[in-house]
């Protein structure tokens, strides 16, 4: 937290959230809210009055007080069941150091998944990469051979810390929010690891339908006969869930590529920790914050079993988000997992995928 990416800027602040220990983020102060600073990654909260800020796409709060220049409130994650609040100071962040030079990439195999990490002074930079996703952006910094990097995209509060100790991480946890810690090792990968690849899942054989609840409380189905009568080429499928991250990175993916495929018929079919009334509200504010132009569906209760009784093509959903991509008269492609932009080369590889099948559900050529 002693280092700025880009030089010595005005209104930096440190949030400490109150995990035992803190987990500490980046925050700037604009005139009408707060700007949270995960690596390269900005989340702008937006003021609703009286020292509230709403966190955006994923609902929930910050709420508090100034005290001087300490700014003293909690962070209320609406998703969550029961009132789940974490305390949150924000204090001014005192001489920040810029820094300067190339960064240092390494990847790790963790007891979490691939870390890729890049150093520069005493800054850190990092994600981490598993089958089903990956943690986004994380930040921090190197303080006498102890990383320590974290987290706050408005739905997780991640902090990771550990020591470095030749090629391996040793004595470290994982904490996330104020519910969860677990520990956390890793060595070095010698050889730079595996190269990235988009996850796939087999097709049972089963005739693609599917059914969802639409914001209006209407029931939608999607089938064969149900594309020809709206006169589209294809369909994707977006399993997802309103309270997952790589969810979201990946939605904004589809938002950005679907103007170009016009004839394809694109549906999200969100599966959520809750399915009274208060959801449909919920999918429709999704879907607005995302700019989707496809309607959010409710499919379900949050349960990758549920998912997959509600897709019908797949024997088990592995993951939020899992994404088909349908050509009446062929078998479905089934991707499973996401890489979203934090991976870097990995999010390349999945953009790649993603326009290939949309590509091919167009009618056009894989590599056009």
């Amino acid at each position: 937290m002693a280092c700025s990416t880009d030089g010595p800027e005005q209104n930096l602040y440190v949030a400490h959230f109150g995990t035992q220990p803190k987990t500490e983020v980046l925050a700037e102060r604009v005139a009408d809210g707060w700007v949270i600073r995960n690596g390269e990654e900005r989340i702008v909260l937006r003021h609703l009055g009286e020292e509230l800020y709403a966190v955006p796409v994923f609902g929930g709060s910050w709420k508090g007080r100034w005290a001087g220049e300490e700014w003293r409130g909690h962070w209320t994650d609406s998703l969550r069941p029961g009132d789940y609040r974490v305390p949150l100071t924000l204090t001014p962040l005192v001489h920040p150091k810029s820094t300067s030079g190339s960064k240092t990439a390494s990847r790790w195999d963790t007891s979490e998944g691939t870390l890729l990490l890049q150093t520069r002074q005493d800054s850190v930079w990092a994600t981490i990469s598993t089958p089903t996703g990956d943690y986004r952006y994380l930040a921090g910094k190197k303080s006498d051979n102890i990383l320590t990097f974290n987290t706050f995209d408005g739905a997780h509060l991640f902090r990771f810390s550990a020591t470095l100790k030749g090629d391996s991480l040793v004595q470290g946890y994982f904490l996330s929010g104020t519910h969860y810690k677990t520990s956390f090792d890793g060595v070095l990968s010698p050889d730079g690891g595996e190269g990235w690849k988009s996850g796939r899942q087999t097709f049972n054989g089963a005739e693609m339908a599917l059914q969802g609840v639409n914001a209006t409380g209407d029931t939608v189905t999607w089938d064969k006969s149900a594309l020809e009568a709206a006169g589209k080429t294809g369909l994707v499928v977006d399993v997802m869930g309103t309270w997952c991250p790589n969810c979201m990175d990946e939605a904004r993916l589809l938002a950005e590529l679907a103007p170009s495929h016009p004839d394809v018929q694109f549906v999200s079919l969100a599966f959520e920790r809750s399915t009274d009334a208060s959801i449909l509200p919920r999918l429709a504010q999704f879907q607005k914050e995302l700019q989707l132009s496809w309607d959010v569906l409710l499919g379900g209760k949050a349960s990758k079993r549920i998912a997959a009784e509600c897709l019908g093509v797949v024997d088990t959903v592995h993951s939020f988000p899992t994404t088909v991509f349908w050509v009446p008269g062929s078998d479905p492609v089934i991707h499973t997992g996401f890489n979203g932009p934090a991976t870097g080369e990995g999010y390349v590889v999945e953009r790649a995928f993603f326009e290939n099948q949309l590509n091919r559900l167009s009618g056009r050529s894989e590599n056009h």
